[in-house]
């Protein structure tokens, strides 16, 4: 064996096992810096740099709200981790979003022999400043969760308020899907019936006499506590057919 297949040997030897682990959510559909190519690219960058030797990659479609160790791939992951076994992740995110799930994980691997790094921070889990530096760019990243799952659910009212279908069973009373199944559309029918339910609520009837109205009238039958739903759902938008 000549010296440079000694040293190939060595260096071989010298680097300790690494698993990396990506994660995507439906929150990551339009950000391509989460896309599971971008995350397996820096980790391999940053392998490289740090002499860790790539064994498997592990991807999983899963909110970063939900426990590391209740992840279906990632438990397979954490199987066949021991003692030296590095976990690499691209960004601190891609881990958690949980503060306490993070630390309360980190814990595990510490006292397991098992480091964990991140592209952006380093060994999170040992006692240099990159635990430090982790620390606080915990209390961010979950800050931006949920600024995140805030501007989700306001972008989805709006949406839903265009007449955007969002998919799911639940189709608005009154509304119907376009023949291309992509937006809500007046429903005839269900229309009158919000009309009529409005000119009852108007005239002071109560929504159990309502209900019964509306079944001798159109043959719908409407629970009272469905049409009392209704009626507050709709009565800031609802246009009134005179």
């Amino acid at each position: 064996m000549n010296i440079n297949e000694t040293r190939s040997l060595i260096m071989t030897e010298i680097k300790r096992k690494t698993f990396i682990y990506t994660r995507n959510s439906d929150l990551d559909s339009f950000n391509k810096e989460s896309s599971s190519d971008t995350q397996i690219d820096k980790c391999y960058s940053y392998a490289e740099l740090h002499d860790l030797d790539i064994k498997d990659i592990y991807k999983e479609h899963v909110s970063g709200g939900v426990s590391l160790l209740k992840r279906k791939i990632f438990k397979q992951l954490f199987s066949q981790c021991s003692r030296g076994t590095v976990i690499l992740f691209s960004r601190l995110d891609r881990m958690s979003r949980s503060i306490k799930d993070t630390l309360d994980f980190l814990e595990i691997c510490k006292s397991k022999g098992i480091e964990v790094h991140t592209t952006d921070l380093g060994h999170i889990n040992g006692e240099g400043i990159g635990r430090i530096v982790f620390l606080i760019m915990s209390v961010f990243a979950e800050t931006e969760r949920l600024m995140v799952s805030e501007r989700v659910k306001s972008t989805k009212t709006r949406m839903r308020k265009s007449g955007r279908y969002l998919g799911g069973k639940n189709i608005l009373f009154g509304k119907k899907l376009s023949a291309d199944g992509k937006t809500y559309v007046d429903d005839e029918k269900e229309q009158s019936i919000l009309n009529r339910i409005f000119e009852l609520k108007d005239s002071k009837t109560g929504f159990r006499d309502i209900s019964k109205l509306i079944e001798n009238e159109y043959g719908r039958k409407l629970h009272f506590s469905h049409i009392n739903k209704i009626y507050n759902r709709e009565k800031d938008n609802f246009v009134r057919v005179a």
